[in-house]
Protein backbone atom coordinates (compact mmCIF):
# COMPACT_ATOMS: atom_id res chain seq x y z
CA UNK A 1 0.00 0.00 0.00
CA UNK A 2 1.02 3.21 -1.58
CA UNK A 3 0.89 6.14 1.25
CA UNK A 4 1.34 10.09 0.83
CA UNK A 5 3.59 11.72 2.62
CA UNK A 6 0.82 13.80 4.52
CA UNK A 7 -0.67 9.92 5.25
CA UNK A 8 2.44 9.38 6.56
CA UNK A 9 2.91 12.54 8.56
CA UNK A 10 -0.27 11.92 9.68
CA UNK A 11 0.73 8.89 11.36
CA UNK A 12 4.03 9.61 13.14
CA UNK A 13 1.54 12.52 14.61
CA UNK A 14 -0.47 10.25 16.17
CA UNK A 15 1.86 8.07 17.19
CA UNK A 16 3.44 10.65 18.95
CA UNK A 17 0.30 11.76 20.21
CA UNK A 18 0.14 8.71 21.66
CA UNK A 19 3.00 8.84 23.47
CA UNK A 20 2.92 11.85 24.69
CA UNK A 21 -0.46 11.26 26.31
CA UNK A 22 0.61 8.17 28.36
CA UNK A 23 3.70 10.11 29.17
CA UNK A 24 1.16 13.18 30.74
CA UNK A 25 -0.98 10.67 32.16
CA UNK A 26 2.51 8.77 33.57
CA UNK A 27 3.24 11.87 35.23
CA UNK A 28 -0.23 13.06 36.49
CA UNK A 29 -0.22 9.93 38.97
CA UNK A 30 3.49 9.57 39.45
CA UNK A 31 2.78 11.67 42.66
CA UNK A 32 -0.04 10.22 43.82
CA UNK A 33 2.27 6.64 43.58
CA UNK A 34 4.94 8.02 45.48
CA UNK A 35 2.00 9.18 47.95
CA UNK A 36 0.88 5.95 48.27
CA UNK A 37 4.18 4.10 48.84
CA UNK A 38 4.48 6.64 51.61
CA UNK A 39 1.61 6.60 53.43
CA UNK A 40 2.35 2.46 53.44
CA UNK A 41 5.36 3.09 54.96
CA UNK A 42 3.36 5.84 57.73
CA UNK A 43 1.11 3.24 58.44
CA UNK A 44 3.10 0.71 58.75
CA UNK A 45 5.38 1.24 61.08
CA UNK A 46 4.48 1.94 65.08
CA UNK A 47 6.72 4.41 66.62
CA UNK A 48 8.44 1.97 69.24
CA UNK A 49 10.00 -0.23 66.03
CA UNK A 50 13.69 0.89 65.78
CA UNK A 51 15.22 1.37 62.10
CA UNK A 52 16.65 -1.87 62.63
CA UNK A 53 13.44 -3.83 62.38
CA UNK A 54 11.53 -4.63 59.92
CA UNK A 55 9.65 -1.87 58.39
CA UNK A 56 6.10 -3.24 58.66
CA UNK A 57 3.80 -3.09 61.80
CA UNK A 58 3.59 -5.97 63.78
CA UNK A 59 6.57 -7.91 62.51
CA UNK A 60 8.66 -7.61 66.08
CA UNK A 61 7.18 -11.43 66.38
CA UNK A 62 9.96 -12.60 69.21
CA UNK A 63 9.30 -9.80 71.26
CA UNK A 64 5.95 -9.64 71.03
CA UNK A 65 3.85 -10.76 74.93
CA UNK A 66 0.35 -10.44 73.54
CA UNK A 67 -1.73 -14.05 73.33
CA UNK A 68 -4.93 -14.92 72.11
CA UNK A 69 -6.03 -16.80 74.65
CA UNK A 70 -8.97 -17.27 77.01
CA UNK A 71 -8.99 -13.98 78.56
CA UNK A 72 -11.66 -11.27 77.67
CA UNK A 73 -9.49 -8.01 76.70
CA UNK A 74 -7.80 -6.19 74.06
CA UNK A 75 -11.38 -6.87 71.06
CA UNK A 76 -13.84 -4.85 70.24
CA UNK A 77 -16.66 -4.36 67.68
CA UNK A 78 -18.68 -1.97 65.14
CA UNK A 79 -21.34 -2.50 62.95
CA UNK A 80 -21.74 -1.24 59.20
CA UNK A 81 -24.68 -0.85 56.69
CA UNK A 82 -25.35 1.17 53.68
CA UNK A 83 -28.45 1.34 51.10
CA UNK A 84 -31.21 1.85 53.24
CA UNK A 85 -33.46 3.73 50.61
CA UNK A 86 -35.84 5.11 52.97
CA UNK A 87 -39.21 5.28 50.74
CA UNK A 88 -42.57 7.09 51.38
CA UNK A 89 -44.24 4.52 48.60
CA UNK A 90 -46.13 1.57 50.26
CA UNK A 91 -44.76 -0.54 47.34
CA UNK A 92 -40.97 -0.08 48.43
CA UNK A 93 -41.14 -1.87 51.40
CA UNK A 94 -37.74 -1.04 52.12
CA UNK A 95 -37.87 1.28 55.21
CA UNK A 96 -39.06 -1.99 57.43
CA UNK A 97 -35.76 -3.70 56.82
CA UNK A 98 -33.82 -0.74 58.54
CA UNK A 99 -36.89 -0.62 60.93
CA UNK A 100 -36.62 -4.21 61.96
CA UNK A 101 -32.24 -3.84 61.79
CA UNK A 102 -32.87 -1.19 64.33
CA UNK A 103 -35.58 -2.77 66.64
CA UNK A 104 -34.26 -6.74 67.24
CA UNK A 105 -30.80 -6.50 66.11
CA UNK A 106 -28.95 -3.32 67.29
CA UNK A 107 -29.93 -3.96 70.80
CA UNK A 108 -28.90 -7.89 70.78
CA UNK A 109 -25.32 -7.23 69.01
CA UNK A 110 -24.72 -3.74 71.14
CA UNK A 111 -21.63 -2.52 68.66
CA UNK A 112 -19.00 0.26 69.56
CA UNK A 113 -20.63 2.13 66.85
CA UNK A 114 -22.71 2.53 63.51
CA UNK A 115 -21.48 3.27 60.76
CA UNK A 116 -23.73 3.81 57.45
CA UNK A 117 -22.62 4.67 54.07
CA UNK A 118 -25.27 5.91 51.88
CA UNK A 119 -28.13 5.82 49.62
CA UNK A 120 -30.25 6.84 53.44
CA UNK A 121 -33.18 7.70 51.64
CA UNK A 122 -34.72 6.54 48.29
CA UNK A 123 -35.72 10.00 46.55
CA UNK A 124 -37.35 7.61 43.85
CA UNK A 125 -41.27 8.43 43.23
CA UNK A 126 -43.83 5.43 43.40
CA UNK A 127 -42.97 4.64 39.62
CA UNK A 128 -39.05 4.41 40.09
CA UNK A 129 -38.08 6.33 37.74
CA UNK A 130 -38.45 9.95 38.75
CA UNK A 131 -36.52 11.23 41.11
CA UNK A 132 -36.25 14.02 44.10
CA UNK A 133 -35.71 14.80 47.69
CA UNK A 134 -38.79 13.92 49.66
CA UNK A 135 -38.98 15.46 53.69
CA UNK A 136 -40.60 12.68 54.59
CA UNK A 137 -38.02 10.15 53.79
CA UNK A 138 -35.54 12.11 55.34
CA UNK A 139 -38.08 12.75 58.79
CA UNK A 140 -38.14 9.24 59.00
CA UNK A 141 -34.87 8.37 58.83
CA UNK A 142 -33.81 10.58 61.68
CA UNK A 143 -36.63 9.53 63.59
CA UNK A 144 -35.21 6.20 63.62
CA UNK A 145 -32.04 6.53 64.34
CA UNK A 146 -32.68 9.03 67.33
CA UNK A 147 -34.95 6.97 68.73
CA UNK A 148 -33.63 3.25 67.99
CA UNK A 149 -29.48 3.84 68.42
CA UNK A 150 -30.07 3.49 72.30
CA UNK A 151 -26.86 6.35 72.23
CA UNK A 152 -24.39 4.00 70.14
CA UNK A 153 -22.55 6.50 68.32
CA UNK A 154 -23.73 6.76 64.91
CA UNK A 155 -21.91 8.11 61.44
CA UNK A 156 -23.04 8.43 57.84
CA UNK A 157 -22.29 10.01 54.84
CA UNK A 158 -24.44 10.71 51.74
CA UNK A 159 -24.78 8.36 48.68
CA UNK A 160 -25.81 8.98 44.92
CA UNK A 161 -29.48 8.68 45.77
CA UNK A 162 -28.92 11.46 48.91
CA UNK A 163 -27.41 13.73 46.28
CA UNK A 164 -30.48 13.29 43.12
CA UNK A 165 -31.57 16.94 42.09
CA UNK A 166 -28.93 18.84 44.30
CA UNK A 167 -27.87 22.16 42.37
CA UNK A 168 -25.15 22.07 45.63
CA UNK A 169 -24.69 21.15 49.15
CA UNK A 170 -26.30 25.12 49.87
CA UNK A 171 -29.59 23.97 48.19
CA UNK A 172 -32.16 24.02 50.24
CA UNK A 173 -32.78 20.30 48.47
CA UNK A 174 -29.85 18.73 50.55
CA UNK A 175 -31.79 17.59 53.07
CA UNK A 176 -28.94 15.37 54.58
CA UNK A 177 -27.51 18.85 55.66
CA UNK A 178 -30.49 19.57 57.88
CA UNK A 179 -31.19 15.60 58.86
CA UNK A 180 -28.04 13.70 58.59
CA UNK A 181 -26.21 12.75 61.65
CA UNK A 182 -23.21 13.48 60.75
CA UNK A 183 -24.06 16.60 57.89
CA UNK A 184 -21.77 19.05 60.23
CA UNK A 185 -19.01 17.04 60.11
CA UNK A 186 -19.31 16.07 56.76
CA UNK A 187 -19.57 20.24 55.76
CA UNK A 188 -16.53 21.34 58.21
CA UNK A 189 -14.03 18.40 56.58
CA UNK A 190 -15.69 19.21 53.15
CA UNK A 191 -16.72 15.63 51.82
CA UNK A 192 -14.46 13.91 54.33
CA UNK A 193 -14.20 13.39 57.94
CA UNK A 194 -12.49 11.39 60.83
CA UNK A 195 -12.99 9.89 64.04
CA UNK A 196 -11.22 7.77 66.54
CA UNK A 197 -11.42 5.31 69.08
CA UNK A 198 -9.07 4.94 71.78
CA UNK A 199 -8.53 1.72 73.97
CA UNK A 200 -5.91 0.67 76.76
CA UNK A 201 -4.47 -1.69 73.76
CA UNK A 202 -4.52 0.85 70.90
CA UNK A 203 -5.77 3.36 68.86
CA UNK A 204 -7.94 3.42 65.97
CA UNK A 205 -8.83 5.53 62.72
CA UNK A 206 -12.00 6.08 61.16
CA UNK A 207 -12.32 8.25 58.07
CA UNK A 208 -15.80 8.35 55.75
CA UNK A 209 -15.81 10.65 52.24
CA UNK A 210 -18.28 11.45 50.36
CA UNK A 211 -17.88 11.42 46.87
CA UNK A 212 -21.72 11.64 45.49
CA UNK A 213 -21.26 14.50 42.49
CA UNK A 214 -21.21 18.13 43.73
CA UNK A 215 -24.13 18.88 41.24
CA UNK A 216 -26.48 16.09 41.67
CA UNK A 217 -27.87 15.58 38.41
CA UNK A 218 -31.42 12.84 38.21
CA UNK A 219 -30.94 9.56 37.47
CA UNK A 220 -29.56 6.80 35.69
CA UNK A 221 -26.56 9.90 35.41
CA UNK A 222 -24.76 9.85 38.79
CA UNK A 223 -23.35 6.94 39.07
CA UNK A 224 -19.70 7.90 39.12
CA UNK A 225 -18.68 9.14 42.39
CA UNK A 226 -15.52 11.17 42.87
CA UNK A 227 -14.03 13.72 45.27
CA UNK A 228 -12.73 17.23 44.64
CA UNK A 229 -9.30 18.68 44.81
CA UNK A 230 -9.85 20.37 48.46
CA UNK A 231 -11.51 16.48 49.43
CA UNK A 232 -8.42 14.87 48.39
CA UNK A 233 -6.29 16.96 50.35
CA UNK A 234 -8.18 16.36 53.29
CA UNK A 235 -8.59 12.76 53.07
CA UNK A 236 -4.47 12.53 52.27
CA UNK A 237 -4.28 15.20 55.65
CA UNK A 238 -6.77 12.65 57.76
CA UNK A 239 -4.76 9.16 56.84
CA UNK A 240 -1.14 10.89 56.19
CA UNK A 241 -1.43 11.59 59.82
CA UNK A 242 1.63 11.65 61.99
CA UNK A 243 -0.54 9.90 64.51
CA UNK A 244 0.04 6.15 64.55
CA UNK A 245 -3.13 3.98 64.46
CA UNK A 246 -3.40 0.59 64.68
CA UNK A 247 -5.64 0.52 61.92
CA UNK A 248 -7.54 2.68 59.74
CA UNK A 249 -10.76 2.12 58.35
CA UNK A 250 -12.28 4.17 55.22
CA UNK A 251 -15.42 4.11 54.27
CA UNK A 252 -17.33 5.45 51.10
CA UNK A 253 -20.62 4.81 48.89
CA UNK A 254 -18.62 4.25 46.53
CA UNK A 255 -15.90 1.88 45.10
CA UNK A 256 -12.74 3.29 44.67
CA UNK A 257 -13.08 2.41 40.70
CA UNK A 258 -16.31 4.59 41.01
CA UNK A 259 -18.62 2.42 39.26
CA UNK A 260 -21.73 1.05 40.94
CA UNK A 261 -23.24 -0.94 38.11
CA UNK A 262 -24.66 -3.75 40.54
CA UNK A 263 -23.19 -6.87 38.69
CA UNK A 264 -24.93 -9.05 40.92
CA UNK A 265 -21.61 -10.32 43.40
CA UNK A 266 -20.09 -8.13 46.51
CA UNK A 267 -17.03 -6.81 45.00
CA UNK A 268 -14.38 -7.39 47.38
CA UNK A 269 -10.04 -7.12 46.47
CA UNK A 270 -6.87 -7.24 47.97
CA UNK A 271 -4.15 -4.49 47.43
CA UNK A 272 -0.70 -6.14 47.65
CA UNK A 273 1.26 -2.89 47.55
CA UNK A 274 -0.37 -1.10 50.12
CA UNK A 275 -1.48 -4.46 51.89
CA UNK A 276 -5.27 -3.28 51.98
CA UNK A 277 -8.56 -4.50 51.59
CA UNK A 278 -11.54 -3.25 49.32
CA UNK A 279 -14.71 -4.64 50.76
CA UNK A 280 -17.93 -4.21 49.47
CA UNK A 281 -21.38 -5.00 51.67
CA UNK A 282 -24.36 -5.44 50.46
CA UNK A 283 -27.74 -3.69 50.76
CA UNK A 284 -29.96 -3.18 53.55
CA UNK A 285 -32.65 -2.09 50.99
CA UNK A 286 -33.36 -5.36 49.26
CA UNK A 287 -31.03 -8.26 51.02
CA UNK A 288 -31.10 -6.75 54.48
CA UNK A 289 -27.70 -7.54 54.94
CA UNK A 290 -25.47 -5.48 58.21
CA UNK A 291 -21.79 -6.41 58.37
CA UNK A 292 -20.06 -6.63 62.07
CA UNK A 293 -16.40 -6.03 62.22
CA UNK A 294 -14.18 -7.33 65.10
CA UNK A 295 -11.02 -6.05 66.40
CA UNK A 296 -9.17 -9.09 68.41
CA UNK A 297 -5.89 -8.10 69.19
CA UNK A 298 -5.29 -6.26 66.14
CA UNK A 299 -6.79 -9.42 64.00
CA UNK A 300 -9.59 -7.55 61.91
CA UNK A 301 -12.42 -10.27 60.86
CA UNK A 302 -15.96 -9.90 60.04
CA UNK A 303 -19.15 -11.08 59.14
CA UNK A 304 -22.15 -10.35 56.68
CA UNK A 305 -25.62 -11.22 58.16
CA UNK A 306 -28.81 -11.02 56.15
CA UNK A 307 -31.96 -10.08 58.34
CA UNK A 308 -35.26 -12.84 58.05
CA UNK A 309 -37.08 -10.94 54.84
CA UNK A 310 -39.52 -13.37 55.35
CA UNK A 311 -40.47 -12.76 58.96
CA UNK A 312 -40.72 -8.66 58.17
CA UNK A 313 -43.66 -7.03 57.03
CA UNK A 314 -44.25 -5.43 53.20
CA UNK A 315 -44.99 -1.79 53.64
CA UNK A 316 -44.17 1.34 55.33
CA UNK A 317 -44.17 2.68 58.48
CA UNK A 318 -45.46 5.85 59.59
CA UNK A 319 -44.46 8.31 62.41
CA UNK A 320 -47.21 9.17 64.72
CA UNK A 321 -48.29 13.14 65.10
CA UNK A 322 -45.69 13.35 68.02
CA UNK A 323 -43.04 12.05 65.12
CA UNK A 324 -42.52 8.77 67.19
CA UNK A 325 -41.64 5.48 65.19
CA UNK A 326 -44.41 2.98 65.63
CA UNK A 327 -42.41 0.06 66.52
CA UNK A 328 -42.86 -3.38 65.05
CA UNK A 329 -42.81 -6.52 67.00
CA UNK A 330 -39.27 -7.11 67.37
CA UNK A 331 -38.51 -10.26 65.47
CA UNK A 332 -37.10 -13.71 67.35
CA UNK A 333 -33.56 -14.60 65.65
CA UNK A 334 -30.75 -17.09 65.24
CA UNK A 335 -27.61 -16.39 66.97
CA UNK A 336 -25.04 -14.62 64.62
CA UNK A 337 -21.65 -15.66 65.23
CA UNK A 338 -17.93 -13.98 64.38
CA UNK A 339 -15.02 -16.47 64.40
CA UNK A 340 -12.06 -14.22 65.27
CA UNK A 341 -9.04 -16.70 65.72
CA UNK A 342 -8.28 -17.69 63.42
CA UNK A 343 -9.38 -15.50 60.72
CA UNK A 344 -10.34 -16.43 57.70
CA UNK A 345 -7.00 -16.58 55.69
CA UNK A 346 -8.95 -14.58 52.45
CA UNK A 347 -8.38 -11.55 54.23
CA UNK A 348 -5.11 -11.45 55.86
CA UNK A 349 -3.16 -8.60 56.12
CA UNK A 350 0.33 -9.71 56.35
CA UNK A 351 2.23 -6.43 56.91
CA UNK A 352 -0.29 -4.37 58.80
CA UNK A 353 -1.83 -7.61 61.20
CA UNK A 354 0.12 -9.73 63.78
CA UNK A 355 -0.87 -12.79 62.10
CA UNK A 356 1.35 -14.68 63.91
CA UNK A 357 -0.55 -14.36 67.08
CA UNK A 358 -2.63 -17.29 65.43
CA UNK A 359 0.54 -19.48 65.70
CA UNK A 360 0.92 -18.84 69.66
CA UNK A 361 -2.77 -19.19 70.38
CA UNK A 362 -3.94 -21.17 72.99
CA UNK A 363 -7.65 -20.62 72.39
CA UNK A 364 -10.54 -20.51 69.55
CA UNK A 365 -12.09 -17.25 69.86
CA UNK A 366 -15.27 -16.38 68.68
CA UNK A 367 -18.17 -13.57 69.68
CA UNK A 368 -22.06 -15.06 69.58
CA UNK A 369 -24.85 -12.76 69.69
CA UNK A 370 -27.91 -13.90 70.63
CA UNK A 371 -31.08 -12.59 72.95
CA UNK A 372 -30.72 -15.53 75.45
CA UNK A 373 -28.33 -16.24 77.66
CA UNK A 374 -25.14 -17.72 77.12
CA UNK A 375 -26.03 -20.75 79.00
CA UNK A 376 -29.35 -21.61 77.16
CA UNK A 377 -26.43 -21.68 73.83
CA UNK A 378 -25.18 -25.05 72.76
CA UNK A 379 -22.41 -24.75 70.71
CA UNK A 380 -20.89 -27.52 68.72
CA UNK A 381 -17.80 -27.16 66.61
CA UNK A 382 -16.02 -29.00 64.06
CA UNK A 383 -12.43 -28.22 62.88
CA UNK A 384 -12.22 -30.22 58.77
CA UNK A 385 -15.17 -32.12 59.43
CA UNK A 386 -14.20 -33.59 63.00
CA UNK A 387 -15.07 -32.86 66.01
CA UNK A 388 -13.71 -30.63 67.75
CA UNK A 389 -12.31 -32.53 71.26
CA UNK A 390 -12.58 -29.44 73.68
CA UNK A 391 -15.59 -27.56 74.90
CA UNK A 392 -16.35 -24.07 74.16
CA UNK A 393 -16.80 -21.85 77.29
CA UNK A 394 -18.61 -18.62 77.77
CA UNK A 395 -15.82 -16.18 79.08
CA UNK A 396 -17.48 -12.71 77.93
CA UNK A 397 -19.98 -10.13 79.59
CA UNK A 398 -23.38 -8.72 78.13
CA UNK A 399 -21.26 -6.26 76.50
CA UNK A 400 -18.72 -8.24 74.84
CA UNK A 401 -20.24 -12.10 74.14
CA UNK A 402 -16.71 -13.60 73.90
CA UNK A 403 -16.79 -17.53 73.65
CA UNK A 404 -13.16 -19.77 73.53
CA UNK A 405 -12.40 -23.04 73.17
CA UNK A 406 -8.95 -24.85 74.04
CA UNK A 407 -6.92 -25.75 70.81
CA UNK A 408 -2.99 -26.66 69.17
CA UNK A 409 -2.41 -24.13 66.09
CA UNK A 410 0.83 -26.46 65.08
CA UNK A 411 -1.78 -29.47 64.88
CA UNK A 412 -2.64 -27.31 61.49
CA UNK A 413 0.49 -25.96 60.91
CA UNK A 414 0.71 -27.69 58.11
CA UNK A 415 0.76 -25.57 55.01
CA UNK A 416 -2.44 -27.13 54.26
CA UNK A 417 -5.53 -24.96 54.02
CA UNK A 418 -8.26 -26.14 57.06
CA UNK A 419 -11.99 -25.25 58.02
CA UNK A 420 -13.60 -24.34 61.48
CA UNK A 421 -17.30 -24.69 61.40
CA UNK A 422 -19.51 -23.51 64.23
CA UNK A 423 -23.04 -24.06 65.20
CA UNK A 424 -24.87 -22.29 67.76
CA UNK A 425 -28.50 -23.62 68.89
CA UNK A 426 -30.54 -21.65 71.19
CA UNK A 427 -32.19 -23.85 73.18
CA UNK A 428 -35.27 -21.49 74.03
CA UNK A 429 -35.83 -21.13 70.54
CA UNK A 430 -34.47 -24.02 68.83
CA UNK A 431 -33.03 -21.74 65.73
CA UNK A 432 -29.36 -22.83 64.88
CA UNK A 433 -26.71 -20.14 63.97
CA UNK A 434 -23.93 -20.75 61.35
CA UNK A 435 -19.95 -19.85 60.61
CA UNK A 436 -17.08 -21.25 58.72
CA UNK A 437 -14.17 -20.06 58.12
CA UNK A 438 -11.28 -21.20 55.95
CA UNK A 439 -7.91 -20.46 57.52
CA UNK A 440 -4.06 -21.40 57.43
CA UNK A 441 -1.93 -21.05 60.83
CA UNK A 442 1.45 -19.83 58.70
CA UNK A 443 -0.26 -16.73 57.79
CA UNK A 444 -0.47 -17.59 54.02
CA UNK A 445 -3.56 -15.47 51.99
CA UNK A 446 -5.34 -17.27 50.40
CA UNK A 447 -7.21 -15.79 46.95
CA UNK A 448 -10.60 -14.07 47.86
CA UNK A 449 -11.57 -16.13 44.40
CA UNK A 450 -14.02 -13.07 43.90
CA UNK A 451 -13.81 -13.45 39.26
CA UNK A 452 -14.53 -10.45 37.04
CA UNK A 453 -16.11 -8.54 40.60
CA UNK A 454 -12.64 -8.70 42.24
CA UNK A 455 -11.17 -7.64 39.18
CA UNK A 456 -12.93 -4.56 38.62
CA UNK A 457 -12.87 -3.12 41.98
CA UNK A 458 -9.25 -4.16 41.81
CA UNK A 459 -8.63 -2.17 38.70
CA UNK A 460 -8.08 1.58 38.27
CA UNK A 461 -10.95 1.95 35.81
CA UNK A 462 -10.56 5.48 34.94
CA UNK A 463 -7.53 4.17 33.87
CA UNK A 464 -8.43 1.68 31.72
CA UNK A 465 -11.24 3.77 29.82
CA UNK A 466 -8.73 6.29 29.04
CA UNK A 467 -6.60 3.93 27.50
CA UNK A 468 -10.07 2.05 25.40
CA UNK A 469 -11.38 5.56 24.55
CA UNK A 470 -7.66 6.69 23.12
CA UNK A 471 -7.21 3.12 21.39
CA UNK A 472 -10.70 3.64 19.73
CA UNK A 473 -10.20 7.09 18.79
CA UNK A 474 -6.68 6.01 17.70
CA UNK A 475 -8.58 3.08 15.43
CA UNK A 476 -10.98 5.49 13.65
CA UNK A 477 -8.42 8.01 13.16
CA UNK A 478 -6.24 5.51 11.28
CA UNK A 479 -9.52 4.25 9.22
CA UNK A 480 -10.51 8.00 7.76
CA UNK A 481 -6.51 8.33 6.82
CA UNK A 482 -6.58 5.04 5.05
CA UNK A 483 -10.56 5.46 3.57
CA UNK A 484 -8.99 8.54 2.06
CA UNK A 485 -5.73 6.79 0.57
Amino acid sequence: MNLSKSTWACLLLLLVSLFRAGQLHWLSIAELSSQSTQLDKTLAVPESVSSRQSRYRFQDEENDQTMLDDKNSDIFYFVQISDLHISKFKNQGHTNHFIQFMNSFLPMIKPELVVVTGDLTDAKDSDRIKTQQYPEEWEMYKAIVEQGSGGIPWYDTRGNHDAFNLESWQSEHNLYRAYGKSAELLEAGEGVYSWQVEKPFGKYQFVAMDASPKKGPSRPINFFGYLTSTAMDHLASAIMTPTQYNHTFVFSHYPTTTMVFGLGDILQSYNPWTDSLELELADMKDHGVFRIIAIDNDMISFVDQELPLADIDIGIPTLSKEGQVQWPEKLTVKPTILITNPKDSRYVLGRKEPFYRTRTSTHLRFLVFSKSDPSQLQVHITVDGHNHPFPAEFVGTSNMPLWVSSWEPNDFNDMNSHTIHIEVTDKSTMLIGEASVEFRVDGFRLAIGGGVGEWLIGSHVATLVSLILQILISLLFLYIILERT
